[in-house]
């Protein structure tokens, strides 16, 4: 139990680097609990809107709020950043398969999802940091 821990967290930066990492997963977190808020109304218009399933697309929405809220918790971290960046793959597919630019200042453009989906990947190599529900958790099992 131990090595995986250690492989799925690693250490737990504290000042500076915690400080760095709390406010990462913080933003990160945050714009996921909105994008995952945004058309939750209407989850046949999303999916249809991206020509993906009614069930993709209920999946994609409480994967963003169930993951942006973790990691604004620093509550499974690693589990939650891997969630919101295989979304955000996804949508970069999506959009790569629609004919999207990487940047387009005039339109849409996949580079918001693959900034998202390389944010979620630095999270779950870093780690939540020292100011996480992880930390305090696992400090406890390790008492």
């Amino acid at each position: 139990m131990d090595v995986l821990v250690d492989m799925a967290y690693g250490s737990f930066p504290a000042g500076r680097a915690g400080l760095a990492l709390l406010a990462f997963r913080a933003f990160v977190g945050g714009a996921f609990i909105l994008h995952g808020l945004g058309r939750i109304h209407d989850l046949r218009g999303f999916a249809a809107d991206h020509h993906i399933s009614w069930g993709m697309g209920l999946a994609a929405k409480l994967t963003q709020l169930a993951g942006g809220a973790m990691l604004v918790l620093g509550l499974l971290t690693p589990l939650a950043a891997i969630g919101i960046s295989t979304t955000m793959v996804v949508a970069a597919g999506i959009l790569v398969r629609k004919g999207e630019r990487f940047i387009n200042p005039g339109g849409h453009s996949w580079e918001g999802c693959a900034f998202y989906a390389l944010a979620g990947i630095v999270i779950a190599l870093l780690g939540p940091g020292r100011y996480s529900i992880d930390a305090l958790l696992l400090d406890r099992l390790a008492s």
